[in-house]
C-alpha cells in the first residue's frame, strides 16, 4: 500500500480517535493539530482542513463555525457523530479511507 495512503487512513483515524476521547465536547483545528502533533502525526493545517471536510463528507463528524469570543472571524468547531462513536467503536464495517487501530 501507498505509504501516503496509509499516511492520510491513519490522520482520519487519529482524529476520530481523539474526538470520541473528548465527546461531547468539540475541538477547534488548532487543537486538532496539536494533538495529532503530541501523537507523532504533525499535519499541516489545510491538510487537516480536508481531513476534517472528508470524514464530514461520510457522516462521521459534524463541523459548525461559531465567531470567535474578542474576534469577527469565524472559529470551526469539530465533534464526532453518533455514526463516528459508531464506527470507531468498531460496530460499523471497516473504511478503506480511515485506519483505526484494533481494539483489545
Amino acid at each position: 500500500m501507498n505509504t501516503t495512503l496509509r499516511h492520510k487512513e491513519i490522520i482520519r483515524g487519529k482524529i476520530l480517535y481523539y474526538l470520541a476521547l473528548i465527546f461531547p465536547q468539540s475541538a477547534t483545528l488548532p487543537l486538532l493539530q496539536g494533538e495529532l502533533d503530541f501523537f507523532g502525526y504533525p499535519v499541516p493545517l489545510d491538510e487537516l482542513s480536508f481531513h476534517v471536510a472528508y470524514l464530514a463528507e461520510k457522516g462521521l463528524v459534524a463541523v459548525e463555525g461559531v465567531r470567535g469570543p474578542r474576534s469577527h472571524r469565524n472559529v470551526q468547531l469539530v465533534k464526532i457523530t453518533a455514526k463516528g462513536i459508531d464506527y470507531h467503536d468498531g460496530r460499523l464495517p471497516p473504511d478503506e479511507g480511515i485506519y483505526m487501530e484494533p481494539k483489545e
